[in-house]
C-alpha cells in the first residue's frame, strides 16, 4: 500500500505485487526478448504475437477502440455503412462512432472484440471512450446518454467476459461507474506530453496533475484493488525528464512507462541508484 498527501488530504493506493512494470507497444516487429521483462503489457491485435510473452507468464492486453474507427482500418465501411460515424479525427484518421446505437455494440461484440482477442490474450485495454463523451459534453441535447451507454458497455463486456483483465485509459467522467469493473485505469499524459505534429514536450501543470491524481483516487475509491498505470510521452534519449516521469508516478503509487507517441518502439528505462 502507498499513501501520499494532496492538497492536505492522505490517500493510498494498492498496488498488487505481481504488476511493478508495465509497457505498451504498437509496433509489428518481434520484441518478445525486451518485453518479456514486464509485468504487464499492452498490444496491438495485429502486431507482436502475444504467445510467447504469455508462455513466460507476462499478462497481455490486447487494444481495442471503445469509442472510434480507423479511417483506413477493417471496421470503417460496415460503421459508415449503420450511419455509425459522427466526427472525424483528424489527429489519427479515425471516427467517433455513436456508442448509443445497439449496431456499435453488436458491431463490437461479434466482430471487434473477437478479432481483438483472436491470437489469445489475457484481457483487453479499452481506448477512445473519452472521444465519445466529449460529444455529448459539446452537444448535450444531440448526444444526451453518451455517458451513459459508455458505462453500460463496459459493464456488458466485464459481464460477457468475466476472467478477463481488463484496462480503460482516461475516460474520467465515468470512472466512478466504470471502476468496479476494471482491473487497471492508464492514466495517459501525468507528467509529460508531446505535440503529435511537431513532437514537442511539455510538461504536464500541476493543476493537471491535480486533476488525474484525484481522478485516480475516486477511481481506487469506487474499486479498491484497481492499479494505476501511467503512460507519459517524452522523446528517446531524454533521460532526465524520462527519470522525473517515473518517479514523480511511483511516488504516488501508480505504475509508469514513457514511451513515444508512436508506439512502436520498447523502451527499458534504467536509472542510477
Amino acid at each position: 500500500m502507498v499513501a501520499f498527501s494532496l492538497f492536505g488530504r492522505t490517500f493510498a493506493f494498492g498496488r498488487s505485487p505481481a504488476v511493478e512494470s508495465w509497457a505498451c507497444y504498437y509496433g509489428s516487429e518481434d520484441r518478445t526478448g525486451q518485453l518479456s521483462g514486464f509485468d504487464l503489457l499492452v498490444l496491438a491485435p495485429d502486431g507482436q504475437d502475444p504467445a510467447p510473452l504469455r508462455a513466460k507468464g507476462v499478462k497481455v492486453l490486447s487494444y481495442v477502440s471503445l469509442g472510434e474507427v480507423a479511417g483506413n482500418g477493417p471496421y470503417y465501411e460496415e460503421a459508415r455503412r449503420l450511419g455509425l460515424l459522427v466526427r472525424h479525427n483528424s489527429n489519427w484518421d479515425s471516427w467517433v462512432v455513436d456508442v448509443r446505437r445497439p449496431e456499435w455494440q453488436e458491431l463490437l461484440f461479434a466482430r471487434i472484440i473477437p478479432d481483438a482477442l483472436a491470437a489469445g490474450y489475457d484481457g483487453l485495454f479499452f481506448d477512445t471512450l473519452d472521444s465519445p463523451i466529449d460529444m455529448q459534453r459539446r452537444d448535450p441535447d444531440t448526444y444526451k446518454g453518451t455517458e451513459r451507454a459508455c458505462v453500460e458497455l463496459v459493464r456488458a463486456i466485464r459481464d460477457n467476459f468475466p476472467k478477463l483483465l481488463l484496462c480503460q485509459n482516461r475516460g474520467f467522467e465515468i470512472i466512478r461507474r466504470t471502476a468496479p469493473y476494471l482491473n487497471y485505469l492508464l492514466i495517459e499524459g501525468l507528467s509529460s506530453s508531446m505535440d503529435i505534429a511537431t513532437l514537442t514536450r511539455t510538461d504536464v501543470s500541476a493543476g493537471d496533475r491535480g486533476f488525474l491524481i484525484a481522478k485516480a483516487q475516486v477511481a481506487a475509491k469506487a474499486n479498491p484493488k484497481i492499479v494505476v498505470l501511467t503512460l507519459d510521452y517524452i522523446p528517446a534519449g531524454d533521460k532526465l525528464e524520462t527519470e522525473k516521469a517515473y518517479e514523480f508516478s511511483r511516488t504516488h503509487g501508480f505504475v509508469p512507462y514513457v514511451s513515444t507517441p508512436q508506439l512502436n518502439e520498447v523502451f527499458i528505462h534504467e536509472f542510477d541508484e
